[in-house]
């Protein structure tokens, strides 16, 4: 049996008229989203009805109960885990708790919380756990619970202290709970080998037994306790390891820590290589118990890992959470796990179709069943999706763009615009022209509610202009198109359009030169471009650089050039590669953040299209409406055919 649903209504950030319902696979279920989306309360929702086989203290308060949008605290909230898939075994023994539907067995572990108000103030609050989809079934007994407890491992946990010996340690209960301690807990049958209660307590004679260790217990007895005590009530020390207590006493003298490189010397290791000590030895009491449902919550498993070992990590877990196979003679019990993480290292590495989506308090599946993505988009995403571009997992926002340029050069415009990125929250995917629309595709669904993170596409028009011929050659200008093929082309590039995706295409060809187009802009990105040009960074020569470039750039003007014919002689080292996209971004990024341009002047004069795209990512978007104004249509003899956004088909 495994968790395929768990249900929250009026529970901390899920409100009651929106609740939660989040659809659970058998294995591994990987929850991702930002900050206060409701991942930690998915959790809690999960511990609360089940319960932990730590030693957690848990007990529903008042801040469990969801507050509305008028600032009124609720007074009920629900919490559910359904569990599909029961065996046999588990169907007789559920069976009074288990509900029928549609011929099938389903049991519902259901919790009520309620909250009253005290006559002298303060909040009485009460829970139960019943079966049934609402609570209304029988209540959990003991042994039930027992059974469905789950395993948990918190965020920020103190590896070091877990595993170190001490009263009620979790790695005491840990070996507590093992099956092979069992019969280590009592003394061999004759003939038997040494069980653990026989070796420790015969070492604990030896020290009695030790003529320093007696010493000092005779020294305690005869200086001091006798004369502290009482005629009738005398006090006598024994010094030994304690190995007569009882069993779980004994356990709690244990230490599990990490030896030397070489050999057994005991020294202190990292915080990541103890977490990882902690996690497994858990990992090890989860598959100890097949009677058992192995359930595995784990937050943010990354906390003191690098990267390479958050790899490591997961193929682990991954490898726990997938069905045996017997052809390879896997017998593993399969772990369920549930687990959050802020790691894009992580995602990268995880199956896209683990993964759900957790925003604004709402699940997002992106499964194959819920997404627009197809068969080839998942293999292909396998492949490409990687660290870098996991970041999409996490954004209020997102910008995909298709090279360096892009994604070097658009945060100094939006800080030029007073919208800069990160105080939005935005990320910037780069898929370096490979699958443009495949990432965007992640975030639409086939049905339902739009995932409310606007996705801005800014892909090149990639038509040159016809003053361009002489520079392209053989490759058809904007004049030597159709309109049908112009719309063509623009219908490739929007094809995919709808929440929360839109694409913000170049007003003419590319970012740079487009930028370029615009009278305003042209001496800065001129600069930008012949900078880029050379690898001295001696400040004297980047100097003359800059003023060469203003003088070329006014003459220009003065031999009354078009605003076009300049943008080509501008863009005309990039397109010969003798400068590159990355680096004239860069250069072009330092000298916008040195003008003093105000954010209107930089409003009205950057392309239309970038502001409109900057203003979807970090104003208020509304999943269904229109989010921005409708495309020019007039005609702009210097900048070409405006309003038209098209580009060459791009891949995916």
């Amino acid at each position: 049996m495994y968790i395929s649903e768990i249900y929250a209504s009026g529970f901390r950030c899920f409100d009651p008229t929106a609740p939660l319902l989040l659809k659970l696979s058998s294995g591994l279920n990987i929850l991702v989203g930002p900050n206060d989306a409701g991942k930690s309360a998915i959790i809690d929702a999960a511990r609360y009805v089940l319960w932990t086989r730590g030693d957690d203290y848990i007990r529903p308060d008042e801040h469990d109960f969801h507050v509305g949008a008028d600032g009124t605290r609720g007074c009920d909230f629900i919490v559910r885990c359904t569990f599909d898939d029961l065996s046999a075994d588990e169907e007789a023994r559920f069976l009074e708790w288990c509900a029928n539907e549609k011929g099938k067995l389903r049991l519902h572990v259901c919790m009520r919380g309620s909250r009253r108000v005290s006559p002298g103030g303060g909040s009485i609050i009460s829970s139960q756990h019943r079966a049934g989809a609402e609570g209304e079934g029988l209540p959990l007994d003991g042994e039930l619970r027992e059974y469905l407890k789950a395993t948990y491992l918190k965020p920020l946990r103190d590896a070091e202290r877990e595993m170190r010996a001490g009263r009620r340690s979790r790695l005491s209960r840990i070996l507590g709970a093992m099956p092979t301690m069992g019969p280590q807990s009592k003394p061999a049958a004759q003939g038997s080998d040494a069980t653990l209660h026989d070796t420790l307590t015969a070492a604990d004679v030896a020290v009695r037994n030790n003529a320093a260790v007696g010493g000092v217990a005779s020294s305690v007895n005869t200086d001091f306790l006798d004369k502290l005590s009482f005629v009738d009530d005398r006090l006598v020390a024994t010094l030994d390891l304690g190995a007569g207590g009882s069993f779980d006493q004994i356990l709690e003298r244990f230490e599990l820590y990490l030896n030397a490189k070489a050999g057994t010397e005991r020294i202190q290791r990292g915080l990541g290589y103890n977490n990882l000590l902690f996690m497994a030895a858990e990992l090890l009491l989860l598959q100890s118990h097949p009677d058992q449902v192995p359930f595995l919550l784990i937050e943010e498993p990354e906390a003191h890992l690098h990267p390479q070992h958050q790899t490591l990590f997961m193929e682990v877990l991954a490898a726990r959470a997938a069905k045996p196979d017997p052809d390879k003679g896997e017998t593993h019990q399969q772990v369920q796990v549930l687990l959050t993480t802020h790691s894009p290292q992580l995602a990268a590495g995880a199956e896209l179709e683990t993964m759900t989506m957790i925003v604004g308090h709402r699940a997002f599946p992106l499964g194959a069943a819920h997404t627009r993505l197809e068969v080839d988009d998942y293999e292909f995403l396998r492949r490409f999706l990687d660290a870098t571009k996991a970041n999409l997992f996490f954004a209020r926002a997102l910008i995909v763009v298709e090279g360096d340029g892009e994604h070097l050069l658009l945060p100094a415009i939006a800080e030029k615009l007073d919208r800069p990125l990160s105080r939005h929250g935005v990320s910037i995917v780069n898929v370096g022209h490979r699958g443009l629309f495949r990432y965007s595709r992640i975030l639409q669904r086939k049905a339902g509610n739009a995932i409310p993170v606007p996705v801005a596409l800014i892909p090149d028009r990639d038509i040159p202009p016809p003053e361009a011929k002489d520079l392209v050659g053989d490759r058809k200008t904007e004049n030597e198109l159709t309109q049908d093929e112009i719309a063509a082309r623009l219908k490739t590039l929007r094809r995919d359009v709808g929440d929360p995706v839109d694409a913000f295409i170049a007003d003419s060809w590319t970012l740079e030169f487009d930028l370029a187009l615009r009278p305003e802009l042209a001496e800065s990105v001129h600069q930008a471009v012949q900078l880029a040009k050379t690898s001295s960074r001696k400040p004297e020569w980047l100097a003359k650089i800059v003023k060469k470039a203003s003088e070329t750039y006014a003459g220009w003007k003065e031999a009354g050039h078009s605003a076009t014919e300049i943008a080509v002689k501008i863009y005309q080292p990039v397109h010969d590669k003798e400068a590159s996209k990355a680096e004239v971004a860069e250069q072009l990024a330092a000298i916008l953040r040195k003008r003093a341009d105000t954010p209107e002047q930089m409003r009205d004069w950057l392309p239309p299209y970038l502001v409109r795209a900057i203003d979807y990512v970090t104003g208020g978007y509304l999943p269904g409406a229109p989010a921005t104004a409708p495309e020019p249509d007039a005609e702009d003899e210097e900048i070409g055919a405006a309003g038209i956004e098209g580009a060459a088909a791009v891949e995916g």
